[in-house]
């Protein structure tokens, strides 16, 4: 049996570079995997990426701004019309910009990281939790970073947006414990994207995470095996 075979999965960002690893692993490890995207450009990369290796039956993309609690309310109505139920939620959508020092940063910058990371965070797990609820099984991971646990000089705005996820991670863990819902989060450091390469092209890549060890981990808390953790932030570091 597959790690996640009859799993229906929503993966946010899944069609960006984390997100492809993520929802490539999911669909080899059995599961039915549906994703809301909102950046055209990264769909057929994605679809390039999966090839013809898995059946359409198993994926379902949709433009959906998760960012938009009715429009991402109607995608996971259609996915659990779909398919029947909802079974994990990868929360993956955030994102970073070049940092200032508190003086320095905006009210609109401050809340800007806010909107792009804990704001999508929240209305997912707020949507699909319910639903894991009533069936009494379900896995939710998030993503904060090693940044947001430690704070950094300089990227104030950031470390405390993926800070919230942290805290917001343990909380619902906490709520949702006793019907059988896992809660956790994971922290990267640095991810070895062709983005993040060109963003810093003298740093020493060969120490960062690469996206499909980070998807591992995640197949990992979202599978059956995961019986026992609940409200953990796990550090996927690499070398970094």
């Amino acid at each position: 049996m597959q790690q996640l075979e009859n799993r229906v999965a929503i993966i946010t960002g899944g069609t960006g570079a984390l997100g492809r690893a993520v929802s490539e692993n999911f669909l080899t490890a059995g599961a039915r995997v549906a994703i809301p995207w909102v950046v055209e450009a990264e769909v057929p990369m994605l679809e390039a990426q999966l090839g013809n290796r898995f059946p359409s039956s198993a994926t379902f993309l949709k433009k959906a701004d998760v960012c938009d609690e009715k429009l991402f309310g109607d995608f996971a109505a259609e996915v659990e019309s779909k398919w029947g139920k909802i079974d994990i939620l990868v929360n993956l959508v955030g994102g970073f910009w070049g940092g200032s020092s508190i003086a320095q940063t905006s009210m609109a910058e401050w809340q800007a990281m806010f909107d792009l990371n804990v704001k999508p965070t929240f209305i997912c797990c707020k949507t699909v939790a319910p639903i894991m609820q009533k069936n009494k099984w379900g896995r939710i991971v998030s993503v904060t970073s090693r940044t947001g646990l430690l704070g950094a000089g300089d990227y104030a705005a950031y470390a405390v947006a993926k800070g919230a996820i942290a805290t917001f991670t343990v909380s619902l863990a906490e709520e949702l414990l006793a019907d059988g819902v896992m809660v956790n989060a994971i922290a990267p450091s640095t991810i070895d994207t062709e983005a993040n390469r060109k963003a810093m092209p003298n740093a020493k890549h060969e120490k960062w995470v690469k996206p499909e060890d980070i998807a591992r981990t995640l197949n990992f808390l979202c599978s059956d095996d995961c019986r026992v953790t609940s409200g953990a932030i796990v550090p996927v570091y690499g070398k970094a």
